[in-house]
């Protein structure tokens, strides 16, 4: 071939050409190389911190969220984002939720949701936004509490900086232990105090909260604020506060007909996670599972930031119960929880106290009553907010049939009333409290059982006599711990 001086440019410039391609080629494989690097670095690192909760999400992770009255379904994607939109949601098959949450799974994932009653929150509605102290040792304490008692902020328990720590929100049992997307004080491992992670320079170390501790557990000794102003009267329409009467309970039961519950009766708050009643108001035997029990509320249908909710796990109707005489007309529930306490003393809750075996206080002795029951014998409603009345016991000889209709009055049965005929429980109130001063507390002598009629002049209420029942209570409690 002949070469002219045209054909060495040539092929000396395709060569440097070449060269220079190479060597680009060669710089953006390297620079490709680590770019990509840093780059899945970088997106694996990220967390997305939710919107609507500020709950802490790890890259990956999906969940669900409430946006208004409807549901989303949400995944943590690339540079920290949140990705979100509406997804169908049914009924959970077994509800995840606790004190009362409602369940809700989305139709084409295994994601659930629980809608908390208020005062809770958190993934399971196991955050009481109302816990403001820690009872004992701490170790069923779901409050918000989130400062050490260095005044450092707690670490969330599901930050990636706490892995390889033995408690942490990615735990098998994670939820039972009150950890969860917070950073809230805990006491998973029964210590002496509820504790939490924190930063102390570039270390993270534990350390106890500077929380206070509750006072010890009291009943009946309610704040007082009834003194020195008139008193509101239970029949008739006069109405109360919760706070007057702490202990009461309202008992509703699911009809699955119009999905609802309804109220069936009242109850008396005696323990955290006990709660008497009247034996007639279970006669249609049902399920635990249907029946709901809520305290610390004033008004029957409105829900209060105050309020606590439970659902029960088990029930016991009085084994000598006769739906004719309503002979020992007393039933006692235990409330569904998963920490090992139910309810959490507060002005609006707290349990009256069980008298001792055998105590009698004297003949008229001036006791209250309390209920969301009807304001008279012909209401067409119950009330729609607590009411309290004041009623004096009877003597035994005055409590006879006599005065009742003909009706048999037991062994097991007091009578109380107001003279006047201006007190008395009615329809709805059965299972309530009649609870008298002794030894400056309030205790429960009584439980609202039947009457003839409400409020009529010279006939009393008649209650089951809580004292013949003491044993019997505490064989329950004992023989079914929580």
């Amino acid at each position: 071939m002949l070469i002219t001086p045209c054909t060495c440019y040539n092929v000396v410039t395709k060569f440097f050409v070449c060269l220079a391609c190479i060597l680009i080629v060669c710089v953006c494989v390297c620079v490709c190389v680590c770019v990509c690097v840093c780059v899945c670095v970088c997106f694996l690192s990220v967390y997305c911190v939710d919107s609507e909760t500020s709950a802490v999400r790890s890259f990956g992770d999906s969940w669900l969220r409430w946006r208004g009255q409807r549901v989303e379904y949400c995944h943590c994607a690339l540079r920290g984002r949140e990705r979100c939109h509406f997804v169908p949601v049914i009924n959970c098959y077994m509800s995840q939720c606790y004190n009362g949450g409602t369940c809700k799974e989305a139709v084409y994932t295994s994601d659930y949701i629980c809608q908390c009653p208020p005062g809770f929150s958190g993934t399971h509605c196991e955050i009481n936004t109302n816990e403001k102290c820690a009872v004992g040792q701490g170790e069923g304490y779901r409050g918000t509490w989130s400062i050490s008692k260095s005044g450092a902020e707690c670490i969330n328990w599901n930050s990636t900086s706490l892995r390889g720590k033995k408690f942490t929100a990615r735990k098998v049992d994670a939820s039972s232990l009150g950890l969860g997307n917070h950073n809230f004080c805990r006491n998973p491992d029964d210590d002496s105090l509820p504790w939490c992670y924190i930063y102390k320079g570039t270390q993270i170390v534990w350390e106890f909260c500077s929380m206070p501790k509750c006072p010890e557990a009291t009943c009946g000794q309610r704040e007082d604020n009834t003194l020195n102003r008139p008193a509101f009267r239970m029949f008739g329409g006069r109405e109360s506060n919760i706070t007057e009467q702490p202990w009461q309970a309202v008992i509703n039961v699911y009809q699955s007909r119009l999905r609802k519950h309804f109220h069936r009766c009242g109850g008396v708050l005696i323990d955290s996670c006990w709660v008497l009643s009247a034996a007639h108001c279970f006669e249609d035997n049902d399920k635990a599972e249907k029946l709901e029990v809520i305290l610390g509320r004033t008004f029957r249908k409105q829900n209060s930031s105050s309020e606590q909710i439970f659902k029960v796990e088990k029930y016991w109707i009085h084994e000598k119960f006769d739906n004719e005489t309503f002979d020992n007309d007393i039933a006692l529930l235990k409330l569904k929880t998963d920490i090992g306490i139910c309810a959490i003393n507060s002005p609006e809750v707290l349990p009256a106290c069980l008298p001792e075996r055998g105590l009698v206080l004297p003949d008229w002795t001036e006791c209250e009553i309390s209920g969301y029951g009807k304001d008279s014998e012909f209401s067409a409603q119950f009330s729609e907010r607590v009411k309290r009345g004041y009623v004096r016991l009877w003597p035994r000889e005055r409590c006879v049939p006599a005065v009742l209709s003909g009706r048999t009055v037991t062994s097991n049965m007091l009578c109380a009333g107001d003279t006047r005929g201006l007190d008395d429980a009615c329809k709805g109130d059965s299972g309530g409290p009649l609870v008298c001063r002794n030894n400056d507390k309030m205790t429960l002598m009584g439980v609202i059982s039947w009457g003839d009629g409400c409020g009529q002049k010279d006939k009393p209420g008649v209650y089951t006599r809580v004292t013949h029942y003491i044993d019997w209570i505490n064989g329950k409690i004992k023989a079914n711990p929580v």
